[in-house]
C-alpha cells in the first residue's frame, strides 16, 4: 500500500519503531557417524575450527550420538565443550529460514505496517513485543475484516489511538500535547456543519474521547477546548486561533495542526491506530525446530500459506511459506569418519554434502554436486585432520592438537591395530610434541581413566560406536568397545546378547554384533546374534553360545568386517561387489 495523501511517506517512522529478528546465517555443519567414537567426534571439533580458520564462521561440530565414557573423559580432560548434539537431520522449519523476518511492533502505527508489508513484499507480518517474542500476525484478510468494523457508518467507529501515533501518522505540528503514549478509544467528530449542530453533537459524545477535526473556525476550536476534547485537530495546515493555547493548557486538551485536508486527515486517523487492534491474534506460529512434514496442514490453512516462525523463547525468526516446500535449506554438510548413508544422520540425504573426510571403505554413495572428497589408508580420520592443518598452515592450539592426538590414539589402539600407518605414527609423534604429551603414558591414561563400559546399562553398551552395513543383499550392525580387560563384560554376556538379539529384530538385521576388543592382550571377543546358519560358518574358536574369541583381531574395519562379509558371500551365495 503506497502512501499516496498528499505525497507524504512514513518510511521514517518504521526505523524508530520496527523490530528486525535476527537475520539466519547459512550454517555449515561437520558430523561423524551415529553413535559416534572418540576419532568421530574430535575429528568434527578439530575440521570445524580449521574451516572456521580459513573464513567459513558458520562452522560448526555436531554430534549423531551420545559421547562414550572414553569421549567424555578426554573432551574434559582438555576442558572443550562437546559438539552441538544433532539427532537427526530430517527437515526442520528453521533449516529453510533464509531471512530474518520483518516485524511489526505492538504499539507501531497500523499505516507503517501496512507500508512494511509493501515495500518488503511480504504477505504477512509478525506483531512483536519489544523484545521481538510474537503476540499475532497481520495479513489482509485480517486488516480487511477489521477495518471494515471500524467505517462501518451503522455503527459508531470507535478507534483506539495514542497522541504519538497521532503525530507521526498525520506528520502533524503539536501545539499543546498530552497523553503521548497512551492508546484510549476515541471517535472522529468532524466539524462540518453549523456550530449549533457541532455543540449538539458533542455534547452527545463524551467530550474526554472526542477526536475533533476542524478548519480555522474559532467558534469550535474554542468550545472544543471548553468541552474537554480529548484532542482539538486543526487540518489544511491552518493555525490554531489566538488566545486558545493557554485555554489549551488549562483544559490539558491535546492541540495540533494537520497538514492534511479534512477527509485525509480522518482517513489517516483510522491508521494511527496501534497494528495490534487489526491483527489476527487467532493465528498461532510454529517453532523453528518443527519438523516440516509436522505442519503442512497447518500451513495449507494459513493466511496466505505462510506462517510466522519462533525460537525457543517465542522470539520470531523468520517466516516459512509455500515456496520454502522446494528451496534449499540453509544447511550444509561436511562428513568426517564415515561416508555410507547406512552410518549417517537420519536425513542427512536432504542437504548439500560439502566435503568428505574418511578413512573407511567407500560406500555406495552419491551426490548431486561435486565434493571435496579425501579418503585416505590411515589408522584415524584426525590423522587427516591433523595433516590438513599443516598442509594449509593453520593454527593448532593445543586443545585442538590434543584431541586429534588423542583420536589417533583412540582409533589405533595406542598405534597397536592392523590400521596403524607410518603415517599415524608420524603424525601422533608430531602431535605429542606439540602438547607435551608422552604417546604411551597419554594413551594408558585414556583407556584407564574413562568410565568403565562394563558398569554401562547394554543399551549403551551395543549402542557405542555402532555402525550400520550392507553387503550381499543384506544389512547388518557391529559395535565395538575397547576395555582393558574383557571379563567385567563377559559375566553379562547373557544379557548382551538379548540385547543384540532385540536389536536385530527391530531393525531386521542379518546380524547384530558387539566386538569387544581388549587393548592389552590385544585380541578381541565377539559376541553375535543372528541368522543361525551364518553363525555356525563362523571360524573363531567359540567360548560360548554366540561368543567367539577372535586372536590379534583389533580392528573392525580392516579386519573383521572383511571376514564377515567374506563368510556372509560363502552362506548366501551372493559377491558383494563392494
Amino acid at each position: 500500500m503506497r502512501r499516496l495523501v498528499n505525497g507524504r511517506s512514513a518510511l521514517a517512522f518504521r526505523e524508530d519503531m520496527a523490530y528486525d529478528a535476527t537475520r539466519m546465517k547459512r550454517k555449515t555443519y561437520v558430523i561423524g557417524h551415529r553413535n559416534p567414537d572418540t576419532d568421530s567426534i574430535v575429528s568434527a571439533i578439530a575440521y570445524a575450527e580449521l574451516k572456521r580458520q580459513k573464513g567459513l564462521a558458520e562452522c560448526h561440530a555436531a554430534r549423531a550420538g551420545k559421547l562414550t565414557p572414553q569421549t567424555e573423559y578426554i573432551l574434559d580432560r582438555f576442558n572443550i565443550p562437546p559438539p552441538e548434539f544433532v539427532p537427526d537431520l530430517v527437515p526442520k522449519v528453521g533449516y529453510f529460514l533464509s531471512d530474518g523476518a520483518v516485524t511489526a511492533v505492538e504499539s507501531e502505527a497500523l499505516w507503517d505496517a501496512l507500508e512494511t508489508m509493501e515495500r518488503e513484499k511480504v504477505s504477512i507480518l509478525p506483531v512483536v513485543d519489544v523484545q521481538g517474542r510474537y503476540r499475532a500476525v497481520l495479513h489482509h484478510n485480517a486488516f480487511a475484516s477489521n477495518i471494515t468494523r471500524k467505517i462501518n457508518p451503522h455503527r459508531k467507529a470507535i478507534i483506539p489511538v495514542s497522541m504519538d501515533l497521532l503525530l507521526k501518522t498525520l506528520q502533524a505540528q503539536p501545539v499543546v500535547t498530552f497523553g503521548g503514549a497512551e492508546v484510549a478509544r476515541s471517535r472522529i467528530l468532524v466539524a462540518g456543519s453549523s456550530f449549533e449542530s457541532f455543540r449538539q453533537h458533542l455534547e452527545n459524545e463524551i467530550p474526554a474521547n472526542a477526536l475533533v477535526l476542524t478548519g480555522d473556525r474559532e467558534d469550535i476550536q474554542r468550545f472544543s477546548i471548553e468541552s474537554g476534547a480529548r484532542a482539538v485537530i486543526i487540518t489544511n495546515g491552518m493555525p490554531l486561533a489566538k488566545g486558545l493555547r493557554e485555554l489549551a493548557e488549562a483544559r490539558r486538551v491535546t492541540v495540533m495542526i494537520s497538514p492534511y485536508d479534512t477527509s485525509s486527515t480522518a482517513f489517516l486517523i483510522l491508521y494511527s491506530t496501534p497494528v495490534m487492534t487489526m491483527a489476527d491474534e487467532a493465528a498461532k506460529p510454529v517453532a523453528a525446530g518443527s519438523y516440516v512434514r509436522a505442519v503442512r496442514d497447518q500451513l495449507a490453512a494459513a493466511p496466505s500459506r505462510c506462517l510466522p516462525v519462533v525460537d525457543d523463547a517465542g522470539v520470531v525468526v523468520g517466516i516459512f511459506s509455500e515456496s520454502d516446500l522446494i528451496a534449499e535449506p540453509n544447511i550444509d554438510i561436511i562428513m568426517v569418519d564415515h561416508n555410507e548413508m547406512g552410518q549417517a544422520v537420519e536425513g542427512l540425504e536432504n542437504y548439500r554434502i560439502l566435503e568428505i573426510i574418511d578413512h573407511h571403505r567407500l560406500g555406495n554413495f552419491s551426490t548431486r554436486y561435486p565434493i571435496t572428497f579425501i579418503n585416505r589408508v590411515v589408522g584415524a580420520t584426525a590423522t587427516i585432520v591433523a595433516g590438513m592443518y599443516i598442509e594449509q598452515k593453520a593454527v593448532l592450539t593445543p586443545g585442538v592438537a590434543a584431541l586429534l592426538l588423542a583420536g589417533i590414539l583412540t582409533d589405533t589402539l595406542m598405534l597397536r591395530s592392523s590400521t596403524a600407518t607410518e603415517t599415524d605414527r608420524e603424525m601422533a609423534d608430531y602431535l605429542a610434541g606439540l602438547v607435551n604429551l608422552d604417546i604411551e603414558a597419554f594413551g594408558r591414561e585414556i583407556f584407564s581413566n574413562a568410565r568403565k563400559v562394563a558398569d554401562l546399562p547394554v543399551g549403551e553398551i551395543i549402542g557405542m560406536d555402532s555402525k550400520a552395513y550392507a553387503a550381499c543383499g543384506q544389512r547388518f550392525a557391529v559395535s565395538q568397545v575397547e576395555v582393558s580387560a574383557t571379563d567385567d563384560l563377559l559375566v553379562r554376556k547373557g544379557e548382551l546378547l538379548t540385547a543384540l538379539r532385540q536389536r536385530r529384530a527391530e531393525e531386521s538385521l542379518y546380524f547384530a554384533a558387539l566386538m569387544i576388543t581388549d587393548i592389552t592382550s590385544l585380541s578381541s571377543l565377539l559376541l553375535i546374534d543372528g541368522d543361525e546358519t551364518f553363525i555356525k560358518k563362523i571360524a573363531f574358536p567359540q567360548v560360548d553360545a554366540g561368543v567367539f574369541r577372535c586372536r590379534d583381531i583389533l580392528s573392525r574395519k580392516k579386519q573383521l568386517i572383511p571376514l564377515l562379509i567374506e563368510l556372509m558371500e560363502t552362506v548366501l551365495g551372493v559377491a558383494d561387489n563392494r
